[in-house]
C-alpha cells in the first residue's frame, strides 16, 4: 500500500519511549496527536517543595514531543497535569500558583483545555509532576470561553474547552468564582451542580449538549478515609445522574488530595458532535464492579472510549491489572476494534508509599504483556485513594478504531 492509500486515521508513533515501560511518547493519528506522561525522575534527598525544576523538565519533554510532531504548543487542546504536594489549606492554592508561573513560561496564548489535580505520585512520590493531552493539527479549532465560567486564582491562558472539529475538549472544571475561590465550600451536592453547569455552559458554546458527551472524568476528594471519600463520591455521582440524562457515557472516577482549598471536585469531558454514539457494554460486565448507571465506554464514529475499569474483587494488584486489561481489551472489542486500537492509556493505583515504584514498574510491565504488538501513550499515576473497597487500580483509555 502506498502512502497515499494509507487510511486516515493510520496510528505513527513519534518522539521516543517512555522511562516507565517503553511506551511511546506521542501517537499520531490523523490531525490528532495522543502524549503520554512527560515526568522527571528526582535524585535520593530532593527537595519536595522544589516544584519549579521538574515542571520545566516536564514541559521541556511535551514541547519536545510536540516538536516531534511536527506541532507546537499553540496546538496543544487538551492537558493535564499531576503534582505532588504534602501541605494544606492556602498553601496549596499557592503551590499550584508557583508551579503555574513555569507553566506559563511554556504555554501558548490561548492555551489548552486543562485540568490540575493533586496526586501522591506522578507515578511515585519522587516524580513531583507529570502532564499528557492531547493535541491537532487541524485548522478547525475553536476556543471555548463562555461568558458563565469562572476563572482562575492568577491570570492563565488556559482555555475552559476547545472544539475542534466535531470533537470538544472540556477542561477541568470547579465549583469557583471568577477569582479562583471555591463556592460552597464543603457542601458536595452544591459544588457539583455548579461544577455539571460550567460544563453545560462550554458545550452550549460547542452546540453541544449532554447526549453529545462520551467521556466524563471526576476527580474527588480523598481524605484518606476509605468510608468518608465514598460517601463524599456517592453523593456527587447522585447529583450527576439527576443532571446528565441516559444512556450516560463512560466515566472515570478516582480520589486526589484537596484541590484549590475548599474544593471537593473536578470534572472534565470529552464530545462529539453529530457522529452515531453507541454505548458499549460487554456481555460479560454485568457482574463488573461500576458506578451504577454508566457505561463501560462509548463509541463515537471511529473513536472508543473505556471508562474506568477495575476489578477490585482480585486480591493481589498483579491480579487487578491482569484482570483489568481483559475487561479494557473487551470493551475495545465490544466496539469493533481491537488492543491494537488503544491510543492513550491512564492508570491510577493507590499503594503504599514503601511499596510505590515497584508496583509502578508491575503495572508497566503487565501492560507491556496485555500489548505485545502496538503500544499506546500512557500515563501512570498513584492516587490515594479508588471509588471500590479493596480496589487497587483502574484504567480507562481511548482507542481509535482499525488505526493500525
Amino acid at each position: 500500500m502506498s502512502a497515499m492509500q494509507k487510511p486516515a486515521n493510520l496510528a505513527i508513533e513519534l518522539g521516543g519511549r517512555s522511562g516507565f515501560g517503553g511506551f511511546p511518547m506521542a501517537i499520531r493519528v490523523g490531525e490528532s496527536v495522543y502524549l503520554g506522561a512527560q515526568t522527571l525522575a528526582r535524585p535520593a534527598g530532593f527537595d519536595p517543595l522544589a516544584i519549579e525544576e521538574p515542571t520545566h523538565a516536564a514541559f521541556q519533554g511535551l514541547v519536545q514531543t510536540l516538536a516531534a510532531a511536527g506541532l507546537g504548543m499553540e496546538n496543544l487542546v487538551k492537558l493535564h497535569t499531576y503534582y505532588v504536594y504534602q501541605g494544606q489549606g492556602h498553601e496549596v492554592t499557592r503551590f499550584w500558583e508557583r508551579m503555574t508561573q513555569v507553566r506559563l513560561k511554556y504555554l501558548a496564548n490561548p492555551g489548552p483545555a486543562a485540568t490540575a489535580l493533586r496526586v501522591q505520585g506522578a507515578p511515585t512520590r519522587s516524580r513531583l509532576i507529570t502532564v499528557d493531552g492531547i493535541a491537532t493539527s487541524s485548522p478547525r479549532r475553536t476556543r471555548l470561553m463562555p461568558a458563565h465560567a469562572w476563572d482562575w486564582s492568577i491570570p492563565t491562558p488556559f482555555s475552559q474547552g476547545w472544539r475542534v472539529e466535531d470533537k470538544v475538549f472540556v477542561g477541568g472544571q470547579i465549583s469557583a468564582d471568577r477569582e479562583g475561590r471555591a463556592v460552597a465550600a464543603g457542601d458536595a451536592a452544591a459544588q457539583t451542580r455548579n461544577t455539571l453547569e460550567y460544563i453545560r455552559h462550554v458545550l452550549k458554546e460547542a452546540d453541544a449538549e449532554w447526549s453529545d458527551v462520551a467521556m466524563l472524568k471526576i476527580a474527588y476528594r480523598h481524605d484518606g478515609g476509605e468510608a468518608s471519600s465514598r460517601r463524599l463520591l456517592s453523593q456527587i455521582l447522585a447529583v450527576v445522574r439527576e443532571t446528565v440524562p441516559e444512556p450516560r457515557p463512560a466515566l472515570t472516577c478516582f480520589g486526589v488530595d484537596l484541590l484549590y482549598e475548599g474544593l471537593l471536585l473536578e470534572i472534565d469531558a470529552i464530545a462529539a458532535l453529530r457522529q452515531e454514539r453507541a454505548m458499549l457494554e460487554p456481555a460479560s460486565s454485568g457482574d463488573w464492579m461500576r458506578c451504577q448507571g454508566f457505561a463501560c465506554g462509548t463509541r463515537t464514529g471511529e473513536e472508543i472510549y473505556v471508562g474506568g475499569i477495575s476489578a477490585p474483587g482480585a486480591a493481589s494488584l498483579q491480579a487487578q491489572a491482569e484482570a483489568s486489561m481483559e475487561r479494557v481489551i473487551s470493551v475495545v472489542e465490544a466496539g469493533r476494534a481491537s488492543a491494537h486500537d488503544l491510543v492513550k492509556l491512564n492508570v491510577y493505583f493507590a499503594s503504599d508509599e514503601r511499596q510505590e515504584t515497584g508496583d509502578a514498574c508491575e503495572i508497566a510491565r503487565i501492560l507491556e504483556e496485555y500489548l505485545t504488538q502496538h503500544r499506546p501513550v500512557v500515563s501512570i499515576v498513584r492516587v490515594p485513594g479508588l471509588p471500590h473497597s479493596g480496589q487497587k487500580i483502574q484504567i480507562d483509555g481511548i482507542a481509535v478504531a482499525h488505526s493500525r
